[in-house]
């Protein structure tokens, strides 16, 4: 007992000592700022999320979309160019390749693929999306292909946009030049070794952490709100609003704890268990759906995304249009974006010793092929499910929300309870390496980029992101959570920007070369 105040007082010093103070301070008045605002006026709050959304979502469409695919055509290029030979780091990859994509693929869709899987293409099959409308009927079989044809075009090659962004430059810039690994050294062309801890680089890492709090925030509401939803469905408990402010902080408090006190060494295999699981809850959905249905769909809407493309990355249109892609593909860019100063870190450290090539192909075949899939199979199923007749999944969303489609679709099959209650597992383990990730990485955002930040930083964070997490799906739900990502991501669409563009740069000035000439740190391979 008498050592516990030392313990206690230990703890708190390292925490301060480790503190970056600006992006920490910034970061923490803005977050328990707006949870304080919140609980003053929620009706001003609420018309605020409304005019976030109609305003900087829709006015703001054009900076997303076409952001976005820049920065697609710019890995593309680094990727099929010669500057592809170039390897981020010395010595051998540091993790075996599956390892890699396991750990790339976890870290960089978390929360999407577990939630949208079963009910994007739902929801678009119901209101065909205004590219599609004028030639399919609402919930019509035509409607069926171009739904998923969407669901893959928003978890396909421009997902990973972001993350190469930042990913690719910090790799190179802290390996060759041993440049701090911070968001900042990702505008290390632009900025130079001297004013790498200067005023812009200090900003850029702020903009980081708000960024990351609003991509977080959405992540873990919407994995909460499944959690709950589940339990409503299944038991009938209704939570009122107090109530799931509660349940969700009180998960994520609870799941940070438990991580922080040493089940986080563990982490990488309840990554690894996520994926073993959705690849056995894919397989039921392809064996008990309706299979040849779903071989054809899947390949009608691979080519339909390919040949639509251009349009469905630069698509505003008339008539609602705008509105729309805000609602879908705004909102999913802005959700990358936000993510990208974390999974971009991350990307960076476990790529050491691959090329170039490998870290961008693996982003735009390996994760591209594998949302397709589960997207065809799983979100397939609920459509041609519904639109057969087999079970209504329309009614159970429209009355508890996206999250429920998927405890609908696995309950329809054989076995149904069984694969009800893995799914609930797979919503839950999601929920814990989201908790534990997004702890981490906001320790690591406002530690200066420190690898193991302490106890009380992450549990700092932990508590507040269940808080502002839990705000925002009482306060707008989707809506909420949608425009909070959109409104935070926006100043880093154009760092990601300026950050892939300026080292596409530096490779031209700096390995004028590359199929000859190697470097240290930089070398030339064929991985």
């Amino acid at each position: 007992m008498s050592q516990r105040p030392s313990s206690v007082s230990e703890s708190l010093r390292s925490f301060i000592n480790e503190l970056d103070p600006v992006p920490f301070l910034v970061g923490a008045v803005i977050s328990v700022g707006f949870v304080i605002y919140t609980a003053y006026d929620v009706a001003a709050v609420q018309a605020g999320i409304d005019w976030a959304f109609g305003t900087l979502g829709e006015r703001l469409a054009w900076l997303y979309l076409a952001g976005m695919l820049a920065l697609i055509v710019l890995a593309a290029y680094l990727m099929v160019s010669s500057y592809g030979s170039v390897t981020l780091g010395t010595g051998p990859p540091e993790y075996s390749y599956p390892a890699y994509v396991a750990m790339f693929f976890s870290a960089g869709l978390s929360a999407g693929i577990v939630f949208f899987g079963p009910a994007e293409a739902l929801g678009h099959y119901q209101t065909p999306p205004p590219l599609f409308e004028g030639s399919v009927g609402p919930a019509s079989e035509g409607a069926i292909v171009p739904a998923v044809a969407y669901t893959i075009f928003h978890y396909g090659l421009s997902a990973w946009g972001g993350y190469l962004a930042i990913g690719l430059p910090v790799a190179y810039f802290a390996y060759k030049y041993d440049a701090p690994f911070r968001v900042s050294t990702a505008l290390y062309p632009v900025l130079g070794t001297e004013r790498l801890d200067g005023v812009v680089a200090r900003a850029v890492d702020t903009l980081a952490v708000v960024a990351t709090i609003g991509g977080i925030a959405t992540g873990l509401g919407f994995i909460a709100t499944q959690l709950l939803t589940g339990i409503t469905f299944e038991t009938g408990r209704q939570f009122s609003d107090a109530e799931t402010i509660l349940a969700i902080t009180g998960i994520t408090v609870f799941f940070t704890l438990s991580l922080i006190a040493g089940v986080s060494r563990g982490i990488r295999r309840v990554s690894q268990f996520n994926i073993g699981l959705m690849v056995l809850l894919l397989l039921v959905a392809l064996v008990a759906g309706p299979t040849l249905a779903l071989l054809n769909t899947g390949v009608a809407a691979l080519g339909s995304y390919g040949a639509n493309f251009f349009q469905m990355s630069l698509f505003l249109g008339a008539d609602g249009g705008a509105e729309w892609a805000a609602a879908w593909t705004v909102f999913y860019w802005s959700w990358w974006i936000a993510w990208a100063p974390f999974v971009g870190l991350f990307l960076a450290r476990i790529s050491r010793g691959r090329t170039i090539r490998t870290v961008v192909g693996t982003a735009f075949v390996t994760m591209t092929v594998t949302s397709a899939i589960w997207f065809t199979v799983v979100g397939g199923s609920s459509v041609w499910l519904h639109h057969l007749g087999v079970v209504d999944l329309l009614g159970p969303v429209g009355e508890f929300g996206n999250g429920i489609a998927g405890f609908v679709l696995f309950g329809s099959f054989t076995g149904g309870a069984v694969w009800q209650l893995l799914f609930f597992v797979l919503v839950t383990t999601f929920f814990v390496t989201s908790a534990d990730s997004s702890t981490l990485a906001l320790g690591m955002l406002t530690t200066g980029g420190e690898r193991a930040p302490s106890k009380a930083n992450r549990a700092f964070w932990g508590v507040l992101q269940g808080v502002i997490a839990s705000v925002l799906v009482v306060v707008g739900g989707a809506t909420a959570l949608r425009s909070s990502v959109i409104v935070t991501g926006a100043p880093f669409a154009v760092v990601c920007l300026v950050a892939l563009a300026g080292f596409v740069y530096w490779l031209w000035a700096d390995t004028p070369e590359p199929s000859t000439q190697g470097a240290s740190g930089a070398s030339v391979s064929d991985d």
